[in-house]
């Protein structure tokens, strides 16, 4: 089967698109749509950087050779990616109409059958759907709550596509509440469990904290409770707050402090090496909308760890609320920080390896051989 898949930059930081087609490419061809984007850019400097970065994509990919591959030859990928000279004003009829001529003339679309699988609304606007070929609506995400998307641009487009869609894949119930019944899949979100369960050194950047670590890695952005982390460093200066990721918010008030520590985001195969290093992983979320809605990709990858987990309360955390210690108040979360503390020193609990093996049933490979047997691809 022939897959058109239009989702984020190919080999950034990898989103469960990205995971989930590194399996579907061992055994289907892959043509990859490097992101066409979600809002219209500003003269901040995080869009400046992204339109800098997509023109040099842009550049290197016409210095190669048009039919090369973008293969990861260990796994054995049929997968070329591709990044497209769109402009990002997808609500401008003349826009949508030279952005689809640009897709057109990519040449993608023969004979065969082709399932279109789109993580981002606005691509709807490129396509054209044969009587033969599919339309898939993978919804990670609320995005009329989602940071960073231009809402209002995206709700016309999302709603089309919701319409045209054969299947919608949704990662929470609350998301398969907006979808139409007939229409609708459950696919959560699954872990790479040789990464994060394969015992691996700990990381060079954690080698010189002696106290008892706490953390997180992802995105800093609106959604973390910056209130609680202030709080919890304050209140615990005898643990070090040990953050990853992109700085996309203010956090100075939060970074000033002696016994927290930022890095900058890592390569995703080097996750394990911190989160199985420090004594516990958190998930200080805020109570929103596009929280209420997400299954981060973090989770599963925590649990597969083996790490002690805390996190505020949220509806991707329920079902595992036997072993994932879950808080409702800051003074709840602190006061279940030490007792995870208390876990991670513990050398008589199985903790570690029974949390752990609930990550079994969600490797990615389980994840697109679901995909496949309910598509009828195997």
């Amino acid at each position: 089967m022939k897959f058109i898949v239009f989702g984020e930059d190919w080999q950034s930081h990898p989103s469960s698109t990205q995971h989930l087609f590194k399996q579907l490419a061992k055994q289907h061809q892959v043509i990859w749509i490097n992101s066409i984007g979600m809002r219209k850019p500003t003269f901040r400097l995080i869009d400046l950087k992204r339109v800098f970065n997509k023109l040099k994509s842009l550049f290197l990919s016409k210095r190669s050779s048009p039919n090369a591959k973008t293969t990861d030859h260990s796994l054995n990928l049929d997968l070329t990616a591709h990044t497209l000279a769109v402009l990002p004003w997808h609500d401008n009829l003349i826009v949508r109409l030279y952005n689809k001529w640009i897709f057109n003339k990519k040449g993608f679309i023969g004979d065969e059958p082709i399932v279109y699988w789109l993580s981002v609304p606005t691509a709807i606007s490129l396509i054209s759907p044969r009587e033969q070929d599919k339309v898939i609506y993978y919804c990670g995400d609320d995005f009329s709550a989602l940071a960073g998307v231009d809402h209002k641009m995206v709700a016309p487009f999302e709603s089309e596509l919701i319409k045209k869609a054969d299947t919608i894949y949704v990662v929470s119930e609350r998301l398969a509440n907006k979808m139409p019944k007939s229409k609708v899949k459950m696919l959560s979100h699954g872990v790479d469990l040789a990464l994060f369960t394969t015992q691996t050194a700990k990381a060079r950047e954690l080698e010189q904290i002696s106290k008892p670590i706490i953390g997180f890695y992802g995105s800093l952005n609106a959604w973390l409770d910056k209130a609680l982390l202030l709080t919890l460093a304050k209140e615990r200066p005898e643990y070090q707050l040990v953050l990853i990721g992109h700085l996309i918010e203010d956090f100075s008030e939060l970074l000033k402090l002696d016994n927290v520590t930022h890095i900058k985001a890592v390569e995703h195969d080097r996750l394990a090496s911190f989160s199985q290093h420090w004594q516990v992983s958190i998930l200080p979320f805020v109570d929103n909308e596009q929280i209420r809605s997400c299954d981060p990709l973090k989770l599963k990858e925590y649990i597969a760890t083996g790490t002690p987990i805390v996190t505020t309360r949220f509806a991707a955390v329920d079902p595992y609320r036997e072993t994932i210690l879950i808080a409702d108040t800051h003074q709840g979360f602190i006061d279940r920080i030490d007792y995870a503390v208390s876990l991670s020193k513990s050398q008589n609990l199985n903790w570690r390896t029974n949390q752990s093996q609930q990550a079994n049933n969600h490797s990615w490979q389980a994840k697109a051989t679901l995909v496949c047997k309910q598509l009828r691809f195997c």
